[in-house]
């Protein structure tokens, strides 16, 4: 293990680097992989998805972003560097990568499920990708918001071609943004035209059927709709 990052109250962010260069596997943007710290004291043995959050621009290094949740994410903030981490992965095809006729995307993120469409923002970024990027990502308080400068300093350079909405559902006194949560209204408010655009789902599960639901109302094919289901 490379660092630990602290995001916000309860996420942390681990970065790992494989104990030999030949080790290290090649990942799409938006893939997970399951994680183990078998011999760590702190943690069960047994081995959990995550999602990855860096690009694959970064050689010779793979992040998790993760949430406290369950015994084994609650304890992800004693690890330390130096830790070994067993890595099985990577999985998945959430990768817009692997949708080159897709050239409208729109990323709707909720909570830490913002972690593989970070990934593939970064990789965007990172390659000078040409894609149009909407982000519509959802948070309960402007606290929870994760990688809050990063992203805005993607939308401010064009890097990438990126327009972002956040929306807070418990606003504090100084929040002057969106409020409310992700529906019908909101997509069709932020989005505009739908045709030819794809959309890309991470977050709770009751914050994703929502999302595919409301896509769904508004005609959208389902070989526009993508998401990734799985329980960290």
């Amino acid at each position: 293990m490379v660092d630990v990052k602290q995001e916000a109250d309860d996420v942390w962010t681990v970065t790992l680097a494989p104990t030999h260069p030949a080790k290290h596997r090649a990942f799409l943007p938006g893939q997970y992989h399951y994680l183990a710290l078998p011999e760590h004291e702190h943690l069960p043995a047994e081995e959990h998805p995550f999602t990855i959050s860096s690009s694959p621009t970064q050689v010779g290094v793979v992040s998790s972003t993760i949430k406290a949740a369950g015994d084994f994410t609650r304890s992800i903030s004693r690890v330390k560097p130096g830790d070994l981490m067993t890595v099985h992965g990577p999985f998945g095809r959430f990768s817009y990568t692997l949708h080159p006729d897709q050239q409208e995307l729109v990323f709707i993120a909720g909570g830490v499920g913002i972690t593989p469409l970070m990934s593939m923002l970064r990789h965007l970024r990172d390659t000078g990708g040409e894609r149009r990027v909407t982000l519509l990502y959802a948070n309960k308080t402007p606290g929870d918001i994760l990688f809050r400068e990063e992203i805005s300093a993607m939308e401010d350079r064009n890097k990438p071609y990126l327009d972002v909405v956040h929306m807070i559902s418990k606003p504090n006194d100084n929040w002057t943004g969106e409020t409310g949560r992700i529906d019908v209204d909101k997509i069709v408010q932020h989005c505009g035209n739908l045709d030819n655009k794809a959309f890309y789902i991470c977050g709770p599960a009751g914050f994703m059927d929502t999302a595919v639901s409301s896509l769904k109302s508004l005609r959208v094919p389902d070989n526009r709709i993508h998401f990734e289901r799985f329980d960290q």
